[in-house]
């Protein structure tokens, strides 16, 4: 480790206390969260500032009994899980050696995204129509062919930001295509990039299946404050969410039911009095959780749709409050087929621009996102006309944010 490197919590790092009491923190999608041992957390409150390991370290030493070589350790792990952002002498972002394979680093994972056609090709035509003269942001470039697609429109500079280890594979794409001179990359999280000069139009392809789990909003709450010149583009610019009721095959709770069955054989196998525990377990399995399936590699969606559209959420990502977390509304679903509901399935429009969007309907053709299916904690009988409550809560857990929807 260098003692004299400079660095900084990363902008993009969450905190969280996980129901064990344990704090847990997540710094990147393409890492695993991690569990902080309490006594770690003065070591990284040293880099709330930036600050060298040598400066912390002897402040740290005014108070604490410390160990120069445990504390090594621990930065340089919170460095390798990047926690900690390195920085350069003029104070601005390093790029991170610490790059990872996992998750969004991993080329079969972009193979699955290129090879989506309606997704590619309505995000260049998009960018055909915006990209030219402009200075342009990428956020999550991955293998850099949005960007490409900018520099070959005519943007006049392409800052393509990515934080995995993909990266150096959209080094050599640029190379490759003679755009190196237009495109400059920066390997960091978009949250800890800082430009000499704001963007007139940023592109981001952060949605997923759930099209929240990428953490979407809040890095493009930061995107536009920081990043964005006043009056910029956002590409997309807007987002809505939706469900629509759907039959599935089989109730959460069929499981629950499962599981109980099994546990009351647990007096006869191992010849003790169980009662005890089947009383706490069946509390805890009758407290049952929406369950979530992902269906793709279809030609067309098969459930059965028993409703009409429920759009829950309509974002402008230009002007809108992006902080979501916790929220939580009961919405009416009204009814169209008779059938027995048992979940929804949810999809988004992302509108590109004004002209083009992008979408995850099922009754729409498909994407590589595929269908997102949330199954209800029972399945309830339903005629047209009908409306069913149900609950539709945005949260948050281990640093991911995400949807989630049961009935009311």
């Amino acid at each position: 480790m260098d003692w004299d490197a400079r660095y900084v919590v990363s902008r993009s790092l969450t905190l969280e206390v996980s129901p064990a009491g344990k704090l847990v923190l997540a710094g990147s999608l393409s890492r695993v969260p991690q569990v902080m041992e309490l006594d770690a957390l003065p070591v990284l409150l040293g880099f709330a500032a930036s600050a060298t390991p040598r400066e912390v370290f002897t402040r740290l030493q005014q108070d604490w009994e410390i160990e120069e070589a445990g504390f090594g350790e621990v930065v340089e792990a919170m460095s390798a899980q990047q926690f900690l952002t390195p920085l350069q002498g003029d104070g601005t972002v390093a790029e991170s050696p610490a790059l990872t394979d996992r998750g969004f680093g991993s080329a079969r994972l972009h193979f699955t995204m290129l090879k989506d056609l309606i997704r590619v090709l309505s995000y260049r035509s998009a960018i055909e129509r915006h990209a030219q003269g402009k200075t342009v942001v990428e956020i999550g470039c991955g293998t850099g062919v949005l960007s490409l697609f900018a520099a070959r429109a005519g943007a006049r500079r392409v800052i393509a930001i990515e934080e995995s280890k993909i990266a150096e594979v959209a080094t050599r794409m640029f190379a490759a295509n003679a755009c190196s001179d237009v495109i400059d990359l920066r390997v960091a999280n978009s949250r800890n990039v800082e430009l000499d000069e704001p963007a007139d139009l940023i592109i981001h392809e952060i949605l997923g299946v759930d099209p929240f789990e990428e953490n979407l909003l809040p890095v493009l709450e930061d995107a536009r404050r920081r990043l964005l010149r006043p009056g910029g583009r956002l590409l997309p610019y807007r987002l809505e969410v939706c469900c629509m009721g759907i039959e599935v095959e089989e109730a959460q709770g069929a499981d629950a039911e499962r599981m109980l069955a099994e546990a009351r054989e647990f007096p006869g196998v191992y010849g003790l009095d169980f009662e005890p525990f089947l009383a706490a377990f069946e509390e805890t399995v009758r407290r049952s959780v929406p369950g979530r399936n992902w269906i793709g590699g279809k030609a067309r969606f098969e459930p059965k749709i028993l409703s009409e559209e429920l759009r829950f959420l309509d974002l402008d990502f230009r002007s809108d409050d992006l902080n979501l977390t916790r929220q939580t509304s009961t919405l009416p679903l009204r009814i169209v087929r008779e059938g027995t509901l048992g979940g929804v399935v949810l999809f988004f429009r992302a509108h590109l621009d004004e002209h083009s969007q992008l979408t995850t309907s099922p009754l729409a053709p498909p994407t590589h996102w595929g269908w997102d299916i949330r199954t209800f904690s029972k399945r309830v009988p339903v005629s047209p006309g009908a409306e069913v409550s149900v609950k539709i809560e945005h949260g948050q857990q281990s640093g991911v944010q995400g949807l989630s929807v049961d009935l009311a």
